[in-house]
């Protein structure tokens, strides 16, 4: 089945493609039905049932990838550099949200969820910060002065905590994302867009995709998302395509870029309402145009890691030819304790290294063709 909005909106969410999960937590069920019987066991009553389908899938893929050495140095890294409070961080990025959850997202492509793999325990701990970090309106926040506004770590806290729907126990968790999505849905501009705050002003490029892509996740996760708002969303990014195929940083005329432009695909390619010829167009620009790791405008690995999406999306063949560019260079610049450098700082760039030497093999759905 094509994984997208345009299917989404078509069925009943809550049963969207979800049969094993579903069929596991039958199963598990039954299982707590019979055990409850047992005067020896006290069963919590305030959790989920859940399965470890992401663990097994990830390990199929991944075990003897030539990847594997460095993306076991790279997690070993993270995991020593979490904070006590469950996020990480560091300098002006401390406790931050957007670092936080993308430190989860390479978790979560390694095979790791709240409750199996071996970084369970880090990523409890990290959704423990996340839902501490949402506020009565709904919008998730922390310290976010460095990255000019809060919109991106909601975006991607939305992202990580709806695709742990199913491998995690916590049963405030569906409500959590109910509220991160009507944030979403207030907020949203006239025009389609998104941008630093929670707030119908202006938007941009890449604070809309990142939340395109969050609201794939919702969706993902069962929960109903409001078909119109992901099509106005679609349309402000295709308004943002220069003729060449690029895409330029907001609406008023401007110069393409590579990292917005990978980011902008990955999320219209991942909404299932894009037009064929934008995605064609981008694409073929961002083939003559290609994210490098000499790039000195910051954004490498956040150009990289939705240039992986954007590939993985389009299918073996495209992302063949990023891996065979990307891979080799990218583990000769870890560092001997397992990190990624990155102007943001290391737990950021050491997340999105990992998560592009794991696109190809991650489970989950956000990256379903």
């Amino acid at each position: 089945m094509n994984r997208s909005f345009g299917n989404l909106f078509c069925v009943d969410l809550s049963w969207w493609n979800r049969q094993t999960a579903w069929h596991t937590s039958i199963v598990v069920v039954l299982m707590l039905c019979v055990l409850s019987l047992r005067s020896d066991i006290v069963l919590a009553q305030d959790t989920l049932p859940v399965d470890d389908r992401r663990s097994k899938v990830f390990h199929i893929g991944i075990d003897h990838a030539p990847h594997r050495d460095a993306v076991d140095r790279g997690m070993r890294w993270l995991s020593s550099v979490q904070h006590t409070d469950g996020s990480w961080g560091s300098g002006a990025f401390r406790g931050s949200v957007a670092v936080t959850s993308s430190v989860m997202m390479a978790m979560l492509s390694a095979g790791n969820t709240s409750e199996s793999g071996e970084y369970a325990q880090h990523v409890d701990r990290a959704v423990e910060f996340l839902i501490r970090a949402v506020q009565p309106s709904g919008l998730v926040r922390s310290d976010e002065a460095a990255s000019h506004g809060p919109m991106y770590g909601h975006a991607f806290a939305t992202t990580v905590l709806a695709d742990l729907i199913g491998e995690c126990r916590r049963k405030e968790l569906p409500n959590v994302i109910s509220r991160c999505y009507a944030l979403m849905e207030s907020s949203q501009n006239e025009q389609g867009g998104w941008r630093y705050r929670p707030e119908r002003g202006d938007a941009d490029i890449s604070v809309t995709s990142a939340m395109l892509i969050a609201l794939r996740a919702v969706a993902d996760s069962g929960q109903q998302v409001d078909e119109q708002i992901v099509r106005r969303a679609v349309a402000y990014i295709e308004s943002a395509q220069n003729d060449d195929g690029g895409f330029r940083y907001q609406l008023e005329a401007g110069a393409a870029a590579r990292p917005r432009t990978a980011a902008a695909l990955a999320a219209i390619m991942a909404s299932g309402f894009s037009k064929t010829s934008s995605v064609d167009r981008g694409l073929k620009w961002l083939e003559t145009h290609p994210v490098h790791l000499v790039d000195s405008d910051g954004y490498t690995l956040y150009g990289l890691s939705y240039a992986a999406q954007a590939y993985r999306l389009r299918g073996t063949d495209a992302f063949d030819a990023f891996r065979k560019d990307i891979f080799e260079p990218l583990m000769h610049l870890q560092k001997s304790d397992g990190s990624w450098s990155d102007p943001s700082c290391a737990e950021y760039g050491t997340s999105a290294a990992i998560i592009v030497l794991l696109m190809e093999n991650s489970p989950s759905p956000l990256f379903a063709r």
